[in-house]
């Protein structure tokens, strides 16, 4: 207790000095501990983008999109201002020798691939017919002047994985009336529609339209289901049993594309590459959402590197400052250390009384510190942070392909190869909320502490040198 008074003393003996130290050592905790919580946020947010991810991993036949893709140029020409470009298929005189394929057995082979948990297959084409309408969709407020609205075609999608309806192009798919189809409808005659299609034909539940095959036959389709996605685009589209939608299109066992599901999130890559070996690189293009996200979270990830940097540089920061502080300290005061030990006072004593006095100057810069870190924290997250939002509106087309309108200086919607996926991941780079806590009071504690216990080794080393006699000898 005598030596918490006499550190207690020797404080307030000298509160210029006291003062001054606070106020630096605070400014370095503060710094330490607001990059401690930026850190941390900026970790968890890339956990939930890690997460969000999923583990679907997408193969389709190399070089292609997956079927049924398509672009559409805004602008003048032809007489509905505008015009619409098929991409070369096996059905419209296109090399058919040179373009891959993928079948049935080609995926039944990735079954014994490890942490393969399920294969999913889907086609997609165009609807050719004269029965259903599409929807007609507006000009963008860019498009070129004489831009006129205009029809897309009619996606359909055959897919064996109903159950979420992603095939159809929309990571959120949801139903606003009947079913979707079931393993029980395989091979059956049904379908589930987009609302934009079934607003343009007047179709309801219940309701059959009639698809044309590919010798002109018609085959009449009960629609079980209508969905909606919140894009036209989206509900441009209508969905059938994989095993229908083949015998109409005769599609034979070919696959457009395929969802191979790995069973953890952290085996995805490992899956991909076991499929892309298992498959080849000239026959299939494997890519998953893990990538697509990786580049787009890369300004999030350099970010939280950069908070991490500052993170040490502060916490070195603070323990520079407090062992010069503390060392000049002792320095200045080797009589009031030598006269201590020559009135009988252990070098424990005195090393304890120098410890007090440290320990209390960093509590006190600690609390001020971690005060500092609520108004400062989320100011620090949204500068260390990039927009990476430079892409323009993104609307999902076929098989999970961005349909991106026109940018700047842009006249056609077209077709890429990312998952739409994508644009989900790149609404959570510029939202990235730090949440300060109580917790973080515990950390400045914890810093003060280790400040102060690290600090103790200067006063130790002066007081092991100081001699009683020789000290007063020259006093």
């Amino acid at each position: 207790m005598r030596t918490i008074r006499r550190a207690g003393k020797a404080l307030i003996r000298s509160p210029l000095r006291g003062a001054l130290l606070v106020g630096v050592l605070g400014v370095s905790i503060g710094l330490a501990l607001i990059m401690i919580t930026v850190n941390a946020a900026f970790a968890e947010r890339l956990d939930d983008i890690k997460a969000s991810v999923g583990t679907d991993i997408t193969v389709r036949p190399a070089g292609t999109f997956g079927g049924g893709g398509f672009s559409i140029q805004i602008g003048p020409g032809g007489t509905d201002g505008g015009g619409i470009t098929e991409t070369p298929d096996q059905t419209e005189g296109g090399d058919d020798t040179s373009q891959p394929t993928i079948t049935d057995d080609d995926l039944n082979s990735l079954t014994s691939i490890p942490h393969v948990s399920s294969i999913t297959r889907q086609i997609t084409a165009q609807y050719s017919g004269e029965s259903l309408k599409g929807a007609e969709i507006d000009p963008p407020p860019n498009a070129p002047q004489g831009a006129q609205a205009f029809s897309p075609p009619i996606l359909v999608t055959g897919t064996d994985d109903p159950s979420k309806l992603t095939g159809i192009g929309e990571q959120d798919t949801t139903l606003s009336s009947g079913r979707t189809f079931t393993s029980d409808d395989a091979g059956k005659n049904v379908a589930v529609v987009g609302q934009a299609v079934a607003d343009a034909n007047d179709l309801q539940v219940g309701d059959t339209f009639t698809l044309e095959d590919p010798d002109g036959n018609s085959v009449s389709i009960e629609v079980i289901g209508i969905y909606t996605t919140g894009t036209t685009f989206g509900d441009n589209a209508f969905a059938l049993p994989i095993d229908t939608a083949r015998e109409i299109f005769d599609r034979g066992n070919e696959v457009d594309q395929a969802t191979v599901r790995a069973d953890d999130v952290d085996n995805v890559e490992q899956v991909a590459d076991d499929v892309k070996a298992a498959l080849g690189e000239d026959k299939a293009d494997v890519t998953t959402a893990q990538s697509i996200f990786a580049s787009i979270s890369a300004p999030l990830s350099d970010a939280k590197n950069s908070s991490e940097i500052g993170m040490y540089a502060a916490l070195v920061a603070s323990a520079v400052i407090i062992l010069f502080s503390v060392g000049l300290v002792a320095r200045q005061r080797i009589r009031e250390i030598g006269i201590l030990k020559a009135i009988g006072a252990s070098g424990w004593n005195v090393v304890s009384q120098f410890s007090f006095e440290t320990a209390a100057v960093a509590v006190v810069a600690a609390v001020i510190g971690a005060a500092a870190t609520f108004p400062l924290a989320q100011t620090v997250a949204d500068n260390l942070v990039s927009d990476s939002g430079s892409a323009g509106p993104q609307i999902a087309g076929p098989g999970g392909d961005v349909i991106r309108g026109p940018g700047p200086g842009e006249g056609a919607f077209f077709i890429g190869g990312p998952a739409a996926a994508a644009d989900e991941a790149s609404g959570l780079l510029g939202d990235v909320n730090v949440a300060v806590s109580a917790d973080v009071f515990a950390y400045a504690i914890a810093i003060a502490i280790g400040l102060a216990l690290l600090a103790t080794v200067v006063p130790a080393w002066y007081v092991g040198r100081v001699r009683p006699a020789e000290v007063l000898r020259h006093e």
